[in-house]
């Protein structure tokens, strides 16, 4: 039972974790439209990790709220075609200087 309670919140623990190549990362918490994210920024790399759970008509518009999350965590705009990912983890370059 102990070790299952271990593992389970080991688990848990992961969810707020950014990938390996953003080790280090300044790290923020912002809400945007009732999405929780937790942005990770490491140079001109940024990544979101949505925090709450959201289905059906909810979960609509997440990957758009992700955006703005970066963008507003960094201080800087998302270079043109370079936002991927998916509603649970999202990446993007950012570029504070105007350039990409």
């Amino acid at each position: 039972m102990r070790l299952t309670m271990i593992l389970g919140l080991l688990i848990l623990a992961g969810c707020d974790s950014p990938s390996p190549t953003m080790r280090g990362a300044v790290i923020q918490r912002v809400e945007v439209g009732g999405s929780l994210f937790s942005v990770h920024i490491l140079g001109n790399r940024a990544e979101a990790i949505r925090l709450n759970p959201e289905t059906g008509r909810r979960a609509r518009g997440v990957m758009a709220r992700g955006f703005t999350a970066i963008e507003q965590a960094s201080g800087c705009a998302i270079v043109p075609g370079s936002f991927d990912g998916d509603p649970a983890l999202m990446r993007a370059r950012v570029a504070c200087d105007g350039k990409g």
